[in-house]
């Protein structure tokens, strides 16, 4: 029976596609014969060719077959210079992919088409729902995780040896030993970006309005990022859910000297804010939505500056033209393909470990487990503080103390624990001590790790 139908349909497409040439055909030789044309037939043949542009010719009747005629024939033709354009495009698009280092992206979310716009012309490709083979790398970024990970299923005998980057928001990417598998979402990438654009000068009491993805991001990245002293005291509170933050992250009371407090969703009065360095609203604890929770905020506190996770562009700004608010996280500033591959900080990954390998052995990076992995992205991540550190006249060793101070807090947030022996398998590790407790040869070998990282930036 399907067959039938099938068969059905075609013979429609290709009876819609001939209709019009008969109808004129058969109205144009009546037309020519009573006038008396000398080859009527050849005639209607020629006008009824012309219905494929729109044209009749002056003195034709317009009859109601002739108008139908028109129409189909229009269609047909406007059908047939779409295959062909598609057809362009493809051949245009085997080019790119056979003389230069495409990029294909797929997804129907405002982050693929900015990842799209922020990409070279001549090396972009937007992908539909079929496989397009031969490509330099693949962005997956549906509007879903489900969509994601289906298509990757899908496709996973080609892409499980391409460089695939897949936007994630529920699944965390060290969990992925595939080293062709990047996994990245808007929150961390908005987080990431935040610390960067807003970094801190000195100690802070630093207040989270709300929690969910974005903030537990910002805290994880403020915590590995915001390292400036070995003395210094900054304070992190959450007023939000983070329950589940908690049970994941067991070890979080190590992130001396600085401090978090978790308030929950309970009430609470805006004269509490009123002693914070800064807000960072990103997410509502309260009736209303983020626009109600930053603009009761803006009016009961008195700081210059308040910041707002705005996914959708400035929102805030948008309805009360506040000067003190800044939002961030929108697409346009967190999709561009620079932050989508982050290319340089895992360059800086792979150098780093290659000096590490190359001074005390080990495994290449290919072989690294993606813990170890993306112990040295966060590494590259903290070069951004240190290089600005070193601008200011921070020694190197003061420099590789606030390292190993940030090396301790990733093992930590990875329930990570002390013990005198090494047991990787049971997350235990002699090295999570002070940096004043570590050996000579210890401390020598973090100097001289830092000094290796800042020539190869300076290079």
């Amino acid at each position: 029976m399907k067959k039938i139908f099938r068969v059905f349909l075609s013979s429609i497409k290709v009876l819609y596609k001939i209709a019009p040439f008969f109808i004129g055909l058969f109205c144009y030789t009546s037309f020519y014969t009573e006038k008396g044309n000398l080859y009527p037939i050849v005639d209607a043949v020629y006008s009824s060719a012309k219905l494929y542009a729109g044209d009749i010719k002056d003195g034709i009747p317009l009859t109601i077959p002739i108008e139908i005629a028109r129409f189909l024939a229009s269609v047909t033709t406007i059908s047939i210079l779409v295959k062909v354009l598609n057809k362009i495009m493809d051949i245009a698009n085997w080019l790119k992919l056979q003389f230069m280092k495409s990029t294909v992206v797929y997804g129907d979310s405002d982050y693929a088409d900015c990842v799209f716009e922020s990409l070279g012309k001549s090396r972009r490709i937007r992908g539909g729902e079929e496989l397009i083979q031969g490509a330099s790398r693949y962005l997956l970024m549906f509007s879903d995780d489900t969509r994601n990970l289906k298509f990757y299923n899908k496709h996973y005998e080609y892409l499980k040896d391409r460089n695939v980057y897949i936007m994630l928001n529920n699944v965390s990417r060290q969990n992925i030993e595939n080293t062709k598998l990047t996994l990245f979402s808007a929150a961390e990438n908005s987080a990431r970006q935040y610390w960067r654009d807003y970094p801190v000068e000195k100690s802070e009491r630093i207040a989270f309005i709300g929690f969910g993805g974005v903030g537990e991001n910002l805290l994880l990245y403020g915590l590995q990022m915001n390292i400036i002293d070995p003395a210094q005291h900054f304070e992190y509170h959450i007023f939000g859910d983070a329950e589940e933050f908690r049970r994941e992250h067991t070890e979080l009371d190590k992130m001396a000297p600085d401090e978090i407090f978790f308030h929950g969703e309970r009430e609470y009065e805006y004269s509490e804010l009123s002693g914070f360095d800064r807000i960072i609203v990103c997410g509502s604890t309260r009736e209303g939505g983020v626009i109600a929770q930053a603009s009761k905020i803006l009016a009961a506190v008195s700081l210059p500056t308040i910041y707002i996770y705005a996914p959708k562009g400035d929102i805030v700004t948008n309805f009360f033209g506040n000067v003190r608010d800044v939002c961030f996280g929108s697409a346009k500033e967190t999709a561009s393909i620079d932050i989508i591959l982050n290319e340089k900080t895992m360059q800086a990954a792979r150098a780093q470990h290659e000096y590490y390998r190359q001074q005390y052995g080990g495994v290449p990076w290919e072989q690294l487990d993606s813990f170890k992995r993306y112990s040295n992205v966060s590494s590259s991540d903290y070069m951004f503080t240190l290089e600005r550190l070193m601008e200011k006249g921070v020694a190197f060793e003061t420099l590789a103390e606030l390292e190993h101070i940030r090396w301790c807090r990733y093992h930590y947030l990875n329930n990570w624990k002390y013990s005198k022996e090494r047991d990787d398998a049971k997350r235990l590790h002699p090295s999570l001590i002070p940096f004043s407790e570590l050996s000579g040869d210890e401390i020598k070998k973090d100097i001289e790790a830092i000094k290796s990282k800042l020539e190869e930036k300076d290079r």
